[in-house]
């Protein structure tokens, strides 16, 4: 008995909301179509979207090739850079050394074959990714003598002809975030001479630049991204 009770009352109260739904749309003048709402979900926005992204830091890599110089080539260099949204310039100073070591035969006093170099490289910087790709360009010295004055020359590429260092290239690199602002890099790189010419050495033979430098390093590099 309770059971049709209770189902006596839905029906009664469903058939009191259509009765009314009905008489409201009677109410209606004919051909009114009832308005509806449409809900546009905000769109997420970065402050990467209208701001330019502003980088830049130092970095200090340990170098390793062949071509340059000799044999195994092994060096340092400290650059630095900026970046804006994914384009970025820098300039680094390197120091290169053969494996083994070569002694100039011209040179009035003793100096060793090695490449001091500076170079500026410039490409893409992914915001995305910890990619990175560039074109660059160096200047530098091969056996080069120790003092400030020699590394001025060396930047404005003011040496002697047969210790002159001209070339271009390119390479790519990743940097593996370790910190908020600290990066393990690595990068490869080929450069090639634009000015090859033979130098004597005291060992009795003369040494000439390959074809192409190329290079794999591993750096620390400290800064914004």
């Amino acid at each position: 008995m309770t059971m049709n009770c209770k189902s006596i009352v839905i029906c009664a109260g469903l058939l009191v909301a259509n009765t009314a739904a009905a008489e409201e749309a009677d109410l209606r003048p004919p051909g009114t179509v009832m308005p509806t709402i449409a809900v546009r979900a905000p769109r997420a926005r970065f402050p990467s979207d209208d701001v330019p992204l502003w980088g830049g830091g130092a970095r200090l890599t340990g170098l390793s090739g062949i071509g340059a110089l000799p044999g195994v080539n092994m060096g340092v260099e400290l650059a630095v850079f900026v970046r804006r949204d994914e384009r970025f310039l820098e300039l680094g100073l390197g120091r290169w050394v053969p494996q083994e070591t070569y002694v100039v035969a011209q040179a009035p006093e003793r100096v060793e074959l090695g490449l001091d170099v500076w170079t500026l490289r410039g490409g893409w910087a992914s915001r995305t990714m910890p990619l990175r790709a560039w074109l660059l360009v160096e200047t530098g010295e091969l056996a080069g003598r120790r003092e400030m004055t020699g590394m001025i020359a060396r930047m404005v590429g003011a040496v002697e002809e047969d210790r002159r260092w001209l070339a271009a290239g390119g390479g790519f690199g990743v940097a593996w975030p370790m910190a908020d602002r600290a990066r393990l890099f690595g990068t490869v790189e080929v450069a090639i001479p634009i000015e090859r010419t033979p130098m004597a050495m005291m060992e009795g033979r003369d040494f000439e630049p390959a074809a192409a430098a190329v290079r794999a390093n591993l750096g620390l590099e400290l800064g914004w991204r």
